[in-house]
């Protein structure tokens, strides 16, 4: 079995576990375990204090990408942003056993990708990515961390003009127009088509809606050119929708928009039959989303911006 398998096969089984929960209560009309697409806030009561919760690690602030991502954050109980590894808790905490009676069976594994190279015999360096996991916990199950510092968000940040600037750096040949009762990318004209803002419960779900079909555009050929001719028919919409999903996400979770109920429960079950018969097509897309997510965030000078090495943090 390849290392690559073996590291899959790792945490395989606790996201098709969550996922048939998620499945299973969304059928039954339960109220969900977990919040994918819930943007839960913390205010520590100062000035422009709003949090936004997005996984990342707790020493070094990156956040988290690909499927790590959809790990810590998207299916996560956890209102804490912050994530920490074993040696990390060491050194917080003082304490070489940080972790409490039962904690161990309830971390997380993530998977980290590193790039190694060598000279072959010919002199030209090859290079190749080594991937393993790492256990990880909660700042909740952790007793004894010192309290976070708030991240303060500057009063002049506006979301709505942030995921505006993200359409307008990707230069749009068709541009995007609103009306209708579509929302949709078109390739063939490069362009984005969605309603009007008031035909939408919310400002937040309109916003959301953009970042979705923007996040199908980077796929274009001049963009990432993400088909590649690999996925066909029913296989590459899927895929598609998954990415654009995920990615609308990461950009949702970015940029703080509160939404306050999931939305497109309906591709939960479609995800949870693609990862059973093919376990590496949600890590594939989740890696997408990441791109997709990293190409329209870049070179922004957001506040909440980060470079693209920085949130290229594992996976």
């Amino acid at each position: 079995m390849k290392a690559l398998d073996k590291v899959y096969d790792a945490v395989v089984p606790s996201l098709i576990s969550r996922l048939e929960e998620y499945d299973r209560c969304i059928k039954e009309g339960l109220d969900a375990p977990y919040s994918p697409w819930v943007k839960r806030w913390r205010n520590d009561g100062t000035r422009c204090a709003l949090e936004p919760i997005s996984a990342r690690n707790g020493v070094s602030k990156r956040p988290y990408s690909g499927v790590n991502w959809v790990i810590l954050g998207l299916l996560s109980e956890y209102k804490s942003v912050d994530w920490f590894t074993l040696n990390q808790l060491k050194k917080l905490t003082g304490n070489n056993r940080p972790i409490p009676e039962g904690a161990w069976d309830t971390s997380e594994e993530i998977i980290f990708f590193k790039v190694n190279s060598f000279t072959d015999k010919y002199g030209d360096e090859v290079h190749f990515p080594l991937a393993k996991t790492y256990r990880v916990w909660n700042r909740e199950e952790i007793p004894g961390l010192p309290d976070p510092v708030p991240d303060v968000k500057p009063e002049e940040f506006d979301v709505r003009s942030e995921i505006d600037s993200y359409i307008k750096k990707i230069n749009l040949k068709g541009g995007i127009h609103y009306g209708g009762d579509r929302a949709f990318y078109r390739p063939s004209d490069d362009g984005i088509a969605c309603p009007q803002e008031s035909a939408f419960e919310s400002w937040e779900e309109f916003e959301a809606t953009k970042a979705h079909e923007t996040v199908h555009a980077t796929g274009a050929k001049h963009r990432l050119d993400r088909t590649k001719g690999k996925r066909f028919g029913d296989e590459a919409y899927a895929y598609e929708e998954l990415v654009a999903e995920l990615g609308a996400a990461m950009i949702c979770s970015h940029v703080g928009i509160p939404l306050e109920r999931l939305q497109h429960t309906q591709y939960i079950h479609g995800w949870l039959k693609r990862l059973k018969s093919d376990k590496k097509f949600l890590f594939n897309a989740a890696a997408d989303a990441g791109r997709a997510f990293n190409y329209l965030i870049d070179e922004h000078a957001s506040p909440q911006s980060e470079s693209k090495e920085s949130l290229a943090c594992a996976a």
